[in-house]
């Protein structure tokens, strides 16, 4: 038997986990079929499909009638969601978890700063022609190598972005080789201080101040 029922949007995301909460109206993980079937933006709600056995949806009959199935779904949904994880414990998770973020980028523009710092006129003015390649070059200051996928995460927040930071590695190396004649970093395929195929700082003597 295939029940539709509305649930608010704050419950979309744990329809699935609604199998494992050992209600006795619902049937066992593997007997239950759970997808969204459309969202309504107005109302912030979602159409699912829960499939029951007959005999659940006939007790649910008789407790709520069935013109009350939905309302008596939803509100047994809610109170379970209210036991596992309350409305507060939610809302103080989720700013516990922005809080962590804001900390983490603080202290990642603070490390950055500190680095920066230390580039000599010629790294920081010529060499670099942008706050982003003066970053590029503090990170190696502070790291000494990074592999491609690590400098994209670090500096974008995209590991998939390594054709950005290749093209700017390539156009520093140029810049650099033209002012203090050497490419400032180099690129080492085999293992080096545990990193396999990565980035390296040639001298830091040419950047440091």
């Amino acid at each position: 038997m295939i029940c539709f029922i509305t649930v608010s949007k704050e419950s979309e995301g744990n329809a699935f986990v609604l199998g494992m909460l050992n209600y006795d109206w619902l049937m066992t993980p593997d007997a239950i079929g759970v997808d969204e079937v459309r969202k309504k933006k107005a109302n912030e709600s979602v159409s699912i499909r829960v499939r029951l056995e007959r005999s659940l949806l006939d007790r649910i009959d008789a407790v709520a009638g069935t013109g009350n199935r939905q309302r008596y779904i939803q509100e047994s949904i809610e109170w379970r969601l209210d036991q596992e994880l309350p409305p507060m414990v939610l809302e103080l998770s989720e700013e516990l978890t922005q809080l962590k973020s804001r900390v983490e980028h603080l202290e990642r523009s603070q490390t950055t700063s500190v680095f920066l710092s230390e580039l000599n006129t010629a790294a920081k003015e010529k060499i670099c022609t942008d706050d982003f390649d003066r970053k590029l070059l503090a990170f190696f200051v502070r790291n000494e190598g990074g592999t491609t996928p690590e400098l994209a995460e670090h500096l974008l927040g995209d590991t998939h972005k390594r054709r950005t930071i290749l093209d700017r590695i390539d156009r520093l190396n140029n810049r650099a080789t033209a002012i203090v004649g050497s490419p400032v970093l180099e690129y080492r395929k085999g293992y080096v201080k545990n990193k396999r195929g990565a980035w390296w700082l040639v001298d830091s003597d040419l950047i440091l101040a």
